[in-house]
């Protein structure tokens, strides 16, 4: 059974004064955060489709990291971050050797400010839905190398997606984004553009409950700007956890016992108290690994077999066009 937040902040409210917050959503979504953070639960994992068309590919905020992928069609590797420094690696995969096969397989790039960089020096601007109080810090560096900072204030969508008329923009020209700060009680979603020429270039997307944004990017190696053509990429990708802010919003897990074991941890570890967290740690950790194992029970007999055509292991012609 789901819960929405208000359900669980209602049910909970006896359990969350741990760390001293007085607020019981802030406590429970501390909770949940550590919980989805202790294994790879299926829960927190998502299938997603996505197109693209151009070298780099970013993930949503509500997106980790990239467990499995195909591309068009063709399932392909995940390559870790060192993939460009291993001694018998490709080296500088931004000038791919000549003969990389394109599509080898996605380049785990790590973490970002923002979804993609300017595509040059240009401003940035941001919008939102909603009326926000404060603005928002960007960080990030110049054509020239140097880094700069500038606050610029929240616009307000003159339809969604539709540009105001005489948007506030930064007065530095940004290369790339090193860091960006959201302003406190931001209500809604905001959005970070560039501008130069009369033209907007898409930065991200970024959560109202989280002040400072990251996204995971990726490469996929051998991608040609000749080609102009646009890929499909199915993924399997660890869910992140996001801050739940309206009522209505729901808790990622299927019960709230697991949830409240891991806010007495948090209350007892805050007073000291090392082997009733550590044991309240635990129980919170087993519900839900008792409860994935019920819910993963296969039905049926599942034989897997290399040699036999139609078997769930069957060696196909495509795994070896990505060799």
């Amino acid at each position: 059974m789901r819960y929405t937040f208000g359900q669980a902040k209602r049910s909970l409210a006896r359990f969350a004064d741990a760390y001293g917050l007085a607020d019981v959503g802030e406590a429970i979504n501390i909770a949940v955060d550590e919980l989805a953070n202790t294994a790879n639960w299926q829960r927190m994992k998502r299938v997603v489709r996505m197109n693209a068309a151009g070298p780099y590919l970013a993930l949503p905020q509500d997106c980790d990291t990239i467990v499995r992928a195909a591309i068009d069609g063709r399932p392909v590797s995940i390559k870790g971050t060192d993939y460009e420094f291993l001694q018998g690696g490709p080296g500088d995969l931004d000038y791919v050797p000549d003969g990389y096969a394109p599509l080898h397989g996605i380049h785990d790039l790590g973490y970002y400010a923002s979804m993609f960089d300017p595509p040059e020096a240009m401003p940035v601007a941001a919008f939102s839905v909603s009326e926000t109080d404060g603005k928002l810090r960007v960080r990030g560096r110049l054509d020239s190398g140097d880094t700069a900072g500038a606050e610029i204030a929240v616009n307000i969508w003159t339809d969604v997606g539709e540009m105001p008329d005489s948007p506030s923009v930064s007065a530095v020209s940004f290369a790339s984004i090193d860091s960006v700060v959201l302003p406190t009680g931001a209500a809604a979603y905001i959005s970070l553009y560039g501008y130069l020429d009369g033209e907007w270039h898409f930065l991200s997307r970024m959560h109202p409950g989280i002040q400072v944004p990251e996204f995971r990017r990726y490469r996929i190696p051998g991608f040609s700007d000749e080609d102009d053509k646009t890929y499909r990429v199915l993924a399997e990708v660890r869910a992140r956890f996001l801050p739940m802010v309206d009522d209505r919003d729901t808790v990622p897990f299927d019960s709230l016992l697991p949830v409240q074991y891991m806010l007495q941890s948090m209350r007892a570890a805050s007073i000291g108290e090392k082997r009733d967290a550590e044991e309240f740690r635990v129980m919170a950790e087993r519900g839900l690994v008792v409860r994935e194992n019920t819910q993963n029970e296969r039905q049926g007999f599942v034989v897997i077999n290399t040699q036999y055509s139609g078997s769930p292991g069957e060696a196909s012609e495509t795994e070896y066009d990505n060799i």
